[in-house]
């Protein structure tokens, strides 16, 4: 009701000399029963009613001078005149009028009523005799001259409990009559109707688990109830269709907010509850509702109002989750971390984290740890609306729980309404994260070098056994047996827990120690061996993380074996564990058949500075003081023989006693040269037409070449495809794209000449193009014209591209990229392309080329026979044929003489 409203309708009521009131109330829709009384008719008198303007009113008033009684009044002043002061309906169903009614109408009807009628059911509610209780109205009487109007006032009660439910308005009647009951002769004036504040108001304050019970508060006020003394609050589950309990409000609340915002209803300020629900049957993943019911009967099943709250929860389910962290990495807790997000959180409202052991099938631990924020989650999911609450973090003591090495583990987030246990008693909901396996285990070698003092090792080593096996040592072995081992602290490794933050311990994972051995000792493959063990002593129950490559003891290489006509120099690096004992170094030649010593020299420049060799064999003892060189003449028992050298560490001044050796393959002493260049004169005196080839010795360097024709070119044919390749991934830095590693296949492998011409005119500018190569790798007999297929070339000047494709490394003209590559091709030619210098060989790279001139076929065969030498022979016969075979039989026997 509109009280300000009401004032002015009051207060102009005098004014207006004949009024009703009104309680305006906004139309809401509601169940409620009907409450049937005995009517009771209102007599209505037939008089005349007579209007005053509110001018005239105000006329009047001014025009009285002095106070007006009932023994002057105006008799023949016919109008009946009334106004109604106030109508208040307060929350006990009692409503309260004001005002007053003068008429001439009442002299001789001595009895004054004041009567509460129902207009919609037409029947009396009730009626006051106020006869000698009227109100003194001095101000009416001012104004209205008739009888009795200085006595007109009423303020009367009516109890509205009964019929309120079914009331819809109330009109106040006054009446004047001559009969004490009331009825009779009457003079009457109805006031306008009072409307009944229909409405159903309510809120749901408040839903939360208590307990393990569902605690519902709010309030429902309505004018509906009055006749229904039973209020039930009910949970519906909509998503389900049916009810899932219901509780009576045993004691309502006093709400004096609700009394204030809504004066005009019956119980407003009684109006509150608050009741318990088991939530054991309660599903908060479907939509429920909750509702609010005053019944007539016990059961509440009949005869009711309802008032039905916003639903409590929505019952769009989603259960999402995220494990960030499961990490061992101290050695000391378990650290989970991560976030669940489910709406039902707002009711199961305890959140516990579990552990659970997936591989003995029990609850490892269970501990209460409360929600944070999570904007990011929010983000992701903002139909969730405990998203942003939804992380978790918490920190477990790994002397109170029992973890086991190999065993799968999974982390619950359970959102519960109990708080007990694990939650489980209660209605929970759970996100099961994916398992983690307790098995990781890694290691890594930073460091290996050899001293002295013995072998300093430095890395990093851990394993989720180390659980239970928190011994750590390091072995040393050699050629499979134990030298020594040591027990070691691990200690900080930062950038290991950065990368393995899950695995036990990983943050102190370290280690940098030297394990004390005489270097001597390691005379064979060491190996270093990294163990986590549950005796302290390491020899039982333990699970090994690293056993690493061999290690050699003796290494070396010799870069360069250069054989002239007179003298030999031979230079090269030779690291050994022995060498601090075996003091001198000795190199030595035998006979690459018979075994039998050739000669031996001391090497004076001995112990060079070798740090590149330091950098690749640190574990080796003076690594990088393990380089050499000498120079000699031949003697004439070495001359013109196949010898192996040997580098030698020993303890003995001449050479002998204990000893260290590293071994060349097969060095030819002049000897190839004049054994293969006899042959192959053999050979091609046999077949009379020209020829050429050399090769060139991959141990020694040496180059052997021999000509029928000398100072000849030859035409190069399909052989120049090498080159076109070398220089085409020279010009990438050995990255071709898909279209271009297609026709270098086709163009080696299958000799494809359209895909050399695409590839020559596309990358390589034209023909002309090809003579950059030849250049930069100093082919100086080598040059191509208008067509690649008619390049001439020698070859000694093959042997150089060779040298750079099958003997170098690293950057020079080539990459090592660009290196395999093309190996990889010309080592899986296709079948009809794999003839010619592989002749007698088993393993090979090849590129074969052929065309005619006239009646002169120009047959050639470049290649490697691996570990051996290059070779290129090329020829000029009557057939396609008897080149071939020329080819072919001077290259078995360059196999047959080499080896």
């Amino acid at each position: 009701m509109d009280f300000n409203k009401a004032k002015k309708v009051a207060a102009s009521c005098l004014a207006m000399s004949t009024c009703g009131f009104i309680l305006w109330t906004s139309q809401t829709h509601i169940q409620a029963d009907t409450v049937n009384t005995q009517e009771q008719q209102v007599q209505q008198p037939q008089q005349t009613t007579k209007v005053t303007t509110a001018e005239q009113f105000a006329a009047q008033t001014s025009a009285t001078n002095e106070q007006q009684t009932d023994e002057n009044y105006d008799q023949n002043d016919h109008g009946n005149y009334a106004c109604l002061d106030s109508a208040k309906l307060n929350d006990q169903a009692q409503l309260t009028v004001s005002g007053w009614h003068a008429t001439n109408g009442s002299q001789g009807r001595p009895y004054h009523y004041i009567i509460a009628y129902d207009s919609t059911n037409h029947r009396e509610i009730s009626r006051q005799n106020i006869t000698n209780q009227e109100i003194n109205r001095s101000d009416v009487q001012k104004v209205h001259n008739v009888y009795g109007a200085s006595k007109s006032g009423f303020n009367v009660t009516f109890n509205l409990k009964q019929q309120l439910a079914d009331l819809q308005n109330v009109q106040i009647v006054s009446r004047y009559t001559d009969d004490q009951a009331g009825n009779g002769n009457a003079a009457d004036y109805w006031f306008a109707p009072i409307t009944i504040d229909r409405n159903n108001y309510g809120n749901l304050d408040g839903a939360k688990i208590v307990d393990q019970q569902l605690q519902l508060s709010g309030w429902n006020a309505n004018n509906l109830s009055g006749n229904k003394p039973y209020h039930y609050i009910i949970l519906l589950d909509r998503t389900a269709n049916r009810e899932v309990g219901r509780v009576l409000v045993k004691s309502q609340i006093q709400r004096l907010d609700v009394e204030k915002a809504y004066p005009q209803i019956e119980n407003a300020a009684q109006s509150g509850f608050s009741v318990l629900l088991n939530a054991k049957n309660i599903n908060f993943n479907h939509q429920l509702q909750v509702l609010s019911r005053f019944s007539g009967s016990a059961d509440g099943n009949s005869n009711y109002v309802d008032f039905y709250f916003a639903p409590i929860t929505t019952g769009n389910y989603s259960n999402q989750g995220h494990l960030d962290q499961f990490s061992l990495f101290d050695g000391q807790h378990l650290t989970i971390s991560g976030w669940h997000a489910n709406d039902v959180a707002n009711f199961e409202t305890n959140h516990f984290l579990i552990l659970f052991d997936n591989t003995a099938n029990r609850q490892v631990v269970s501990q209460v740890v409360p929600t944070v924020q999570r904007t990011d989650v929010a983000r992701a999911f903002p139909g969730i609306h405990q998203a942003g609450q939804s992380g978790f973090s918490t920190s477990l003591d790994l002397k109170n729980i029992r973890l086991t090495p190999g065993h799968s583990y999974s982390v619950v987030s359970r959102y519960s309404t109990s708080n007990t246990g694990n939650g489980g008693s209660g209605q929970y909901t759970d996100y099961w994260f994916s398992p983690v396996t307790l098995n990781q285990q890694g290691a890594w070698l930073d460091s290996v070098k050899m001293t002295n003092d013995g072998l300093q090792v430095s890395g990093w080593m851990l394993s989720d056994h180390a659980l239970n096996q928190p011994n750590a040592y390091i072995f040393v072995l050699n050629n499979g047996r134990e030298v020594t081992r040591k027990k070691i602290t691990l200690s900080s490794r930062p950038d290991v827990a950065a990368k393995y933050g899950q695995a036990y311990n990983s943050q102190n994972s370290g280690f940098n120690t030297l394990l004390q051995l005489d270097p001597a000792l390691i005379n064979g493959n060491m190996q270093i061996l990294l163990r986590f063990a549950a005796d302290p002593a390491g020899n039982q129950n333990y699970t090994d993380v690293l056993s690493s490559n061999n290690y050699s003891s003796n290494a070396g290489y010799f870069d360069k074996i250069t054989v002239t006509q007179n003298g030999v120099y031979v230079s090269g690096w030779h690291a050994a564990n022995q060498s601090n004992k075996e003091e001198y170094q000795y190199l030595i030649a035998i006979d690459n058949q018979t075994g039998q010593e050739l000669g031996r020299w001391q090497v004076p420049d001995a112990r060079r500075l070798r740090s590149d060799v330091e950098r690749t064999y640190p574990y080796i003892l003076n690594s990088n003081h393990s380089g050499f060189q000498l120079g000699f003449n031949i003697p004439a028992k070495l001359q013109h023989h196949v010898v192996r050298f040997i580098h030698r560490y020993t303890n003995d001044v001449n050479g002998n006693g204990s000893y260290t050796d590293l071994y060349t393959g097969p060095v030819s002493i002049n000897a190839y040269a004049q054994q293969l260049t006899s042959r192959w004169s053999q050979i091609a005196a046999a077949y009379g037409s020209p020829m050429a080839i050399a090769v060139q010795m991959q141990d020694s360097g040496e180059i052997i070449s021999y000509t029928n024709v000398p100072g000849t070119r030859f035409i190069s044919a399909s052989t120049i495809k090498a080159s076109v390749l070398s220089e085409i991934l020279h010009n990438a830095g050995g990255n071709l794209n898909g279209y271009q590693q297609d026709l270098a296949a086709r163009m080696i492998r299958n000799s494809d000449n359209d895909a050399t011409t695409t590839l020559i005119n596309t990358y390589l500018g034209g023909n002309y193009g090809l003579n950059h190569i030849y250049h930069d790798l100093g082919m100086n007999s080598t040059y191509t014209g208008e067509h690649w297929g008619w390049t001439l070339t020698t070859p000694e000047d093959q042997l150089k591209l060779l040298n750079e494709i099958y003997y170098k490394s690293g950057n020079s003209y080539l990459n090592d990229a660009s290196r395999n590559y093309i190996k990889s091709l010309m080592g899986s030619v296709s079948a009809g392309q794999n003839w010619g210098i592989s002749a007698g060989s088993s393993s090979f790279y090849i590129k074969n080329g052929w065309n005619v001139t006239g009646n002169q076929w120009n047959v050639s065969s470049i290649g490697y026979i691996p570990g051996r030498y290059t070779i290129a022979v090329y020829t000029r016969q009557p057939s396609y044929n008897v080149g071939r075979q020329l080819i072919e039989s001077l290259a078995s026997a360059t196999r047959q003489i080499v080896g």
